[in-house]
């Protein structure tokens, strides 16, 4: 049985503000409008910072990594193959968290270092969304000092007035530890992943990995596309700031410059 280090933060919740209609006629015809880009935006945010919280409960003594979760709100059951994680009235970097974390199928390699986590969700509420489905977790620790976890989701949340947005792709989250008490940036993600929200379909697709620092709520660099019905627009989340400011980038390659 392995020893488990619990490190929990996540890029918070961005929520981005209205361009104003005078720019937007500006802009080609096969751009999103601005109403459209929040949309996404609000969309994504209910598992803002889930998966950077599942990937690191990940973070083993092989990480030299030695932050561990509260547990004043969790409970940890460990058994050869299955971690189990209850959450009561978590808050974590502003999302609330309850219920179990089922992990189980520990596939490791002989020296443990590759691998992989099955993931199931007992009970669970994310930001008061009740979660249904799997996700996976391969983690990859043969730089120790750079762990490497892909997540692939396939799940859907359902808010308290019944509401049901699907969610599935995947992601690879890679941490640079020897950063983790510093002003760089600690953890990167690349991916791709769908959203399904009121019947329309939102794709986000990373083009230049996002980029987050320890002690920041925000991404603090990196572009994503945004797509819907064959409309797009880019968000650049700047370079290397902790701030809420960025840019839109147009199909014509004009950008707006926006805070959230």
């Amino acid at each position: 049985m392995k020893k488990y280090s619990f490190l929990v933060f996540g890029f918070g919740v961005l929520l981005l503000c209205s361009c104003s209609n005078d720019a937007m006629n500006n802009h080609n015809e096969k751009s999103l409008s601005s109403e459209q880009v929040k949309a996404q935006m609000e969309a994504n945010a209910t598992t803002e910072g889930l998966d950077v919280m599942l990937s690191e409960l990940l973070l083993t003594d092989k990480s030299a990594s030695t932050k561990k979760i509260d547990s004043d709100c969790t409970a940890l059951i460990f058994t050869d193959n299955r971690i189990a994680v209850s959450y009561t009235n978590c808050t974590i970097n502003g999302n609330t968290v309850n219920g179990t974390l089922i992990l189980t199928g520990n596939d490791s390699d002989t020296e443990g270092s590759k691998g992989s986590f099955d993931i199931s969700f007992k009970t669970f509420s994310y930001n008061n969304h009740v979660l249904e489905g799997s996700k996976r977790i391969s983690y990859d620790f043969s730089n120790a000092g750079k762990p490497i976890f892909t997540v692939d989701t396939d799940m859907s949340l359902e808010n308290k007035d019944g509401e049901v947005i699907s969610h599935k792709g995947s992601k690879e989250f890679s941490y640079i530890l020897t950063n983790m008490n510093t002003e760089n940036e600690y953890v990167k993600c690349i991916g791709a992943w769908n959203i399904v929200h009121q019947g329309t379909t939102y794709h986000f697709k990373v083009t230049t990995p996002l980029a987050g620092k320890l002690n920041c709520a925000y991404i603090t660099s990196g572009v994503v596309i945004l797509e819907v019905n064959g409309l797009t627009a880019s968000l650049d989340f700047g370079e290397g700031n902790c701030d809420k400011m960025g840019a839109v980038i147009y199909p014509n390659g004009e950008r707006e410059e926006i805070s959230w």
